[in-house]
């Protein structure tokens, strides 16, 4: 009989930044949601998504709390399941979906609403983490690996353009190219996907009629609701100080545009409570994708590293894409500030990738040297994030010379 495998203790520094940003989330959507939930609501319960939100919370919590205990290794062996269970959802939601603003990207199920392509997000990067670590020396085999790979983003990110979801698609496809990368795929052929999706990515957004707006208010300004969006958003932003206005004047100016808790947070909280407020929320984000650069460099697994990384990339992105839409350096888009922004399946999905990468960084099993992180052959073919702890053979080299 084997020994038990222990764990170390989880990383702690990451566990209080999740903790105090989603915190700090149900405090914006209080500051931010009045006004909406006083409409929405028929003026009888002004706190209609604070509650909700709470009740998200909770329910994201024990999912992260059940996926730490569960650990990520024992998730891998059921991605390709969660994969094609998420993959049920995407096509569901195109022929069941509740229409919100011409998009349809949510599904009613058990009396909650959930939007499948924010699950897609950690279910994902742990499919392709154990996919891309199985190739090991195949990755630039384009049979073997490129075309298969290609295919199976290529049907994800069709389903969700299909919504249409231009944002969630392009995280997506950015996370799943990173990973590609980091695993040891060739920069050259990386490169020629980044240059390819590049050019698809602006030709689907020239195709949707709102995109088009978007982008064509975002160069070239008029009186469009883009246009418009985009100069109010700069106005809050630019004229927030160090401080802030204060609570009544941000729930004054959450009148004049509804969704100020979601796709605007960034913006009305800067508004609201200063630069201070902005800065502390960047760092917040930025002290986050470290932890998770850490995670991975320690991972005693491939399957660790990958899973780590696209978790990091996949928060920071998002959070980076949320904040530029905000301070008006990027064209409008819908999409939630990680852990911030009102909107219970994105809350989930990013407490879930914490615990995931929380079952990480206690993991202490080390790989042997048949498993993956061990048979890269050659310099292009090994893993682009390395640490002395899954080769300990190095570290004592060097410690001789």
């Amino acid at each position: 009989m084997g020994a038990r495998i222990r764990r170390a203790k989880p990383d702690l520094p990451l566990l209080i930044t999740a903790a105090a940003l989603a915190l700090s989330g149900l405090a914006a959507v209080w500051a931010t949601s009045i006004s909406d939930a006083m409409r929405w609501s028929g003026g009888t319960s002004p706190l209609m998504f604070v509650t909700g939100q709470t009740q998200w919370l909770l329910i994201g919590t024990l999912m992260a709390a059940a996926v730490y205990t569960l650990g990520y290794r024992n998730l891998a062996r059921i991605s390709t399941v969660l994969a094609l269970g998420v993959l049920a959802l995407l096509i569901a939601v195109l022929f069941f979906g509740k229409a919100d603003y011409g998009s349809y990207r949510r599904l009613v199920l058990l009396g909650f609403s959930v939007q499948p392509s924010e699950l897609a997000k950690p279910v994902l990067i742990l499919y392709l983490a154990r996919w891309l670590s199985s190739k090991r020396d195949q990755l630039n085999d384009r049979d073997a690996a490129l075309i298969p790979f290609l295919i199976l983003i290529g049907i994800y990110l069709a389903l969700i353009l299909l919504q249409p979801n231009l944002s969630n698609a392009l995280i997506l496809a950015t996370v799943a190219v990173a990973m590609l990368f980091l695993a040891g795929a060739a920069t050259r052929q990386v490169l020629t996907i980044i240059a390819a999706g590049g050019f698809a990515t602006f030709t689907i957004a020239m195709l949707i009629d709102y995109q088009r707006a978007r982008i064509v208010g975002f160069f070239f300004g008029g009186e469009g609701s883009a246009a418009t969006q985009t100069r109010v958003l700069e106005s809050l932003a630019h004229s927030a100080g160090m401080f802030g206005h204060g609570i009544e004047t941000l729930q004054a100016q959450t009148q004049r545009m509804p969704g100020a808790h979601m796709d605007f947070i960034f913006a009305f909280v800067t508004y609201g409570f200063g630069m201070f407020s902005a800065l502390a929320l960047l760092a917040a984000f930025l002290f986050f994708g470290y932890r998770a650069v850490l995670i991975a460099r320690r991972a005693p697994s491939e399957l660790g590293m990958l899973t780590a990384a696209g978790i990091g990339t996949w928060i920071l992105l998002q959070a980076f894409v949320h904040m530029g839409v905000n301070i008006g350096v990027l064209p409008i888009t819908g999409i939630t500030l990680p852990f911030i922004s009102y909107g219970g399946t994105s809350l989930v999905a990013c407490l879930m990738g914490t615990g995931i990468l929380l079952s990480i960084s206690s993991d202490t099993q080390r790989e042997s040297k048949t498993s993956a992180a061990y048979l890269y052959g050659g310099r292009n073919r090994r893993p682009r994030i390395s640490s002395t702890r899954r080769h300990p053979s190095a570290a004592r080299r060097r410690a001789r010379g």
